[in-house]
């Protein structure tokens, strides 16, 4: 079983042809790629890019061996200032129509929040913020039918798509297959007794040919939210998760999400162990 990782956890900025060298070191065959990290600079934190950037990277990737499985674009789709909103709206549609240039068909995001720093709020629970947030990803998906890309939803609970419930209910919404769930079950973490794995299995029985990746990533709770864990330091059972996504899906995508950055090469050790026994 292969693992990948966001590629701004190899802190290498700015010089795709290094990065993808590292990440090869790394043994790694694809990634989440995010412009506004990696290429912070070139990109203006990732509110510039064009055709001759994305083929640049495209091209060291491909010298590598890496594949770009996920376009990172996370913004708030929901900001209730309605400039903002725009703005980052029309920013998420030149990532679609640019995402094969990266050589990837999928563009990613999280919900957003009412609440600027991203909080753990009730207000983005409401029916009328659920509602407005699908009517705003149905926008987006209609350009993704367009360009022939795909659009990959990530849940969480700081954000109105909030539980597996709502996420069935955004994927009955729209039910066009240019629409993707990024699948992390720890960010579905809602209370301390919440189990990851049974948030996996259930998110794979009941719309799995809806997800088109995985994130991984240990943590524990702590005060109403969760901190993030190097791997094997939390409470997340992550072997059981591998083997869970393994068996029902072969060969998916599955990244390793918000890696500690003073203990990387820890986590990408037992990581890599327990993918090599799967």
């Amino acid at each position: 079983m292969q693992i990948g990782i966001r590629a701004h956890d190899i802190h290498i900025f700015d010089n795709p042809e290094k990065l993808a060298i590292s990440l090869k070191e790394h043994d790694f065959h694809y990634v989440q790629f995010a412009p506004r990290v990696s290429l912070s600079e070139l990109t203006h934190g990732g509110t510039k890019i064009n055709f001759g950037l994305g083929n640049q990277v495209k091209q060291a990737f491909d010298k590598q061996g890496i594949k770009i499985a996920v376009l990172g674009c996370y913004i708030n789709i929901i900001d209730p200032d309605l400039t903002k909103r725009e703005q980052v709206l029309t920013q998420f549609k030149k990532y679609l129509s640019l995402a094969h240039s990266f050589g990837t068909e999928l563009v990613a995001t999280e919900t957003g929040s009412v609440d600027p720093t991203f909080r753990k709020t009730p207000n983005n629970f409401t029916p009328i913020k659920i509602s407005e947030t699908i009517n705003v990803i149905h926008d987006l998906v209609t350009t993704a039918e367009k360009t022939g890309t795909l659009i990959g939803i990530e849940p969480g609970v700081n954000h109105p798509i909030y539980s597996l419930e709502v996420t069935k209910e955004l994927l009955q919404a729209i039910p066009s297959p240019n629409l993707q769930i990024i699948l992390d079950p720890g960010s579905l973490i809602m209370n301390p007794d919440d189990d990851p794995v049974q948030i996996l299995k259930r998110g794979i029985h009941d719309f799995g040919e809806r997800i088109y990746a995985y994130h991984i990533k240990d943590y524990i709770y702590h005060d109403n939210h969760i901190e993030i864990t190097p791997i094997g330091a939390g409470q997340a059972n992550i072997e059981s998760m591998l083997q869970t996504i393994n068996a029902e899906q072969p060969n998916a995508y599955v990244i390793a999400d918000e890696l500690s950055a003073n203990k990387i090469e820890v986590s990408l050790t037992r990581l890599q162990t327990m993918a090599q026994r799967i």
